[in-house]
């Protein structure tokens, strides 16, 4: 870890006592007089007012206090910190910071002047000597099962709270310089619900490949999301790791094949699944490429990583929910926090990233004409705004949390979703915080899968779920990847699941010949534009994405009826005898059991033509007949052909 005390000096800290004015320069902080605590509501569940009402900084060392205080101030202004937590909890770590720097170093100038590490061995000691360390259990759930982990004293926590936030305000340095990045700083791409904002490089101990790290890093992120470029450093690390166990020192130009080749075979030997290997070879490949290139360091300037190298992905189907799962999930929503369960309403209709749910606007509803809902929402993935077709009563659920916030967080404020209080801060919800609650359902209701076995809820399996149901639905496929939101119908159908046929014979019906009533051949871009028929052609995907998705999809073909008519004035009954109608060979089974049922029927018609009501089913059913003979006729010949 790098020396900070070179960065501190006596004039930085006078610029940090100067920031403290008004209430954050007095040594007692008083509950009421706080300024950003005029709100607070201080009862507990009980309804008894908690905490301690003032906060002493009664530190030796008036440098010390005043540290103290401007990392309290910070941490609360930027809302790291509620009034709450720092008037129930971190005073009581202060009092016991204070106590021991009094008694162990009452002359320090700053805790800059001794190592993170120091300090901590000192204070924990200290509290130690004297009975007060607590170390205790926390309890998590993971694979379906309670585990315990030791928990370290809250009182050091906050120790190491105040050191690395005085760390990073007296460190003046550019931000690309130093071994801890932030990327808030650096502007760099980030999901607002992420709670994760810094990239930390001490965790390389090679000089020169930290160094040539940062470089590749740097670059990545002038393009990339900063969670992708989280990732890579990740991978680098995991390449760091594996020369630092070597018997050898290992210097730049020391990387060749046949180590290339021992990292391949330890990298073999872990337990990461195929994909995080693939990812893990990409990375170090496209880093040594650039450090050749770039000249970050002397690495040789050829080939080091083939494709040969990656391992192969098993073709697994995607993990969508199991149907019975669905259901056991459906019984026990309203045992889920009001906003959870909307949250799952929603992922279970629309599919969406958990990223892109959790950061929902506040207004995100939309409503057309017709009177029809739309979502808006914003693809971080793709970085572009989106509107999709929901229900009328998801939209119902999307007003009921819109009039929970309101009545929680007043008018005007920014997100759907945001952190409840009395924890919220008026940042979204975060991804691991539905997955636990969903995980925590599963464990206290005891919702299984087949074997038995707690199930293990993530949330994009509701995205894979959504993606599955409407293929197999038999929602057009170039629909399902307007719908999600992917650039290419690859990557669509890796979500899609059909049952009894692959992927490749569906996609390949799809791309076949459509045919109407009469048997004549239609294509598919002709159905668009007879769709598209007297309607905005901007505004045509959209359209024809709800009149696809949202109302009932016919079990036989789709109808091409011009978005701007609205509904079908004729009910579905009338489908084969409509000149809107069209079909293709995927539904050819079913043409063919409709014919049969429809000849059963005109031959008992005209068996009992005597009767009046026979002669009104015959005229119905006749030209449905003869239609569903040139209709299979045609599809027939077509697909043979």
């Amino acid at each position: 870890m790098e020396s900070l005390y070179a960065y501190w000096s006596e004039s930085k800290q006078q610029d940090l006592e100067a920031q403290l004015v008004g209430f954050w320069a007095e040594d007692i902080w008083h509950r009421t007089e706080c300024p950003l605590a005029k709100d607070v509501d201080w009862r507990g569940k009980n309804g008894v007012i908690q905490g301690k009402k003032q906060i002493h900084f009664n530190c030796l060392s008036k440098s010390i206090n005043t540290e103290i205080k401007y990392v309290l101030w910070k941490r609360l202004e930027q809302q790291e910190w509620s009034p709450i937590t720092v008037w129930r909890h971190i005073h009581i770590h202060v009092r016991w910071i204070i106590e021991w720097m009094n008694a162990y170093a009452p002359d320090a100038n700053s805790f800059m002047e001794r190592s993170l590490e120091k300090w901590e061995l000192s204070f924990r000691s200290y509290l130690a000597e004297r009975g007060k360390l607590t170390i205790k259990q926390r309890q998590y759930l993971a694979e379906g099962e309670i585990r315990v982990t030791k928990k370290d004293d809250p009182k050091i926590s906050t120790l190491r709270v105040i050191y690395r936030n005085l760390q990073e305000t007296y460190d003046e340095r550019p931000e690309y310089e130093k071994d801890l990045w932030d990327l808030r700083k650096l502007g760099a791409s980030l999901v607002k619900s992420a709670r994760e904002h810094h990239l930390n490089f001490t965790f390389i101990p090679q000089p020169w490949l930290r160094q040539a790290t940062k470089s590749y890093i740097r670059y990545c992120l002038a393009t990339q999301a900063g969670g992708t470029c989280r990732n890579k450093l990740k991978y680098i690390n995991q390449f760091s790791a594996f020369l630092n166990q070597l018997a050898r020192e290992i210097k730049p130009n020391d990387i060749d094949r046949p180590l290339i080749v021992e990292y391949l075979s330890y990298l073999a030997k872990s337990d990461f699944g195929a994909s995080y290997k693939q990812s893990s070879i990409g990375a170090l490949k496209e880093f040594l490429e650039l450090c050749a290139r770039e000249k970050w360091a002397e690495v040789k300037d050829k080939r080091l990583i083939y494709l040969s190298d990656y391992p192969k992905q098993s073709n697994h189907l995607p993990k969508y929910i199991p149907l019975h799962i669905i259901e056991q999930l459906n019984q026990h929503l309203d045992a889920l926090p009001p906003y959870i369960m909307r949250m799952v309403l929603i992922l279970q209709e629309t599919g969406r990233r958990i990223s892109e749910v959790c950061c929902l606007h506040w207004d995100c509803l939309r409503q057309d004409a017709q009177g029809d809902w739309f979502l808006l929402h914003y693809q971080f993935k793709m970085k572009q705004q989106e509107s999709i077709p929901i229900s009328q009563e998801l939209a119902a659920v999307i007003q009921e949390q819109q009039e929970f916030v309101i009545s929680q967080w007043g008018r005007g404020f920014p997100y759907l979703f945001p952190t409840p209080k009395p924890r919220g801060k008026g940042k979204p919800i975060s991804s691991n915080h539905f997955n636990y609650a969903l995980k925590k359902l599963a464990y206290e209701k005891h919702i299984c899968d087949e074997s038995g076995q707690i199930y293990q809820f993530h949330s994009h399996q509701f995205r894979h779920t959504v993606g599955t149901q409407m293929i197999n639905n038999g929602v057009p496929i170039h629909i399902v990847q307007r719908y999600l939101g992917h650039k290419s119908l690859e990557m669509t159908l890796r979500y899609a699941h059909i049952h009894d046929q692959t992927l490749k014979e569906e996609f390949a019906k799809y791309q076949g010949k459509m045919v109407d009533i009469s048997g004549k051949v239609v294509q598919p871009e002709n159905v668009i534009v007879e769709m598209a028929e007297g309607s905005n052609p901007g505004n045509i995907d959209g359209q024809w994405m709800k009149q696809n998705i949202l109302a009932q999809a016919l079990p036989n073909g789709l109808c091409s009826l011009p978005v701007i008519q609205g509904a079908c004035p004729y009910g579905a009954n009338k489908c084969l005898n409509c000149t809107h109608f069209k079909t293709d060979i995927r539904y050819l089974d079913k043409h063919k059991e409709h014919l049969e049922r429809t000849s059963n029927i005109v031959e008992w018609a005209q068996q009992n033509l005597n009767s009046r009501r026979s002669k009104e089913i015959l005229k119905e059913n006749q030209p449905v007949k003869e239609n569903l003979e040139r209709i299979i006729k045609s599809l027939e010949a077509n697909y043979d052909a």
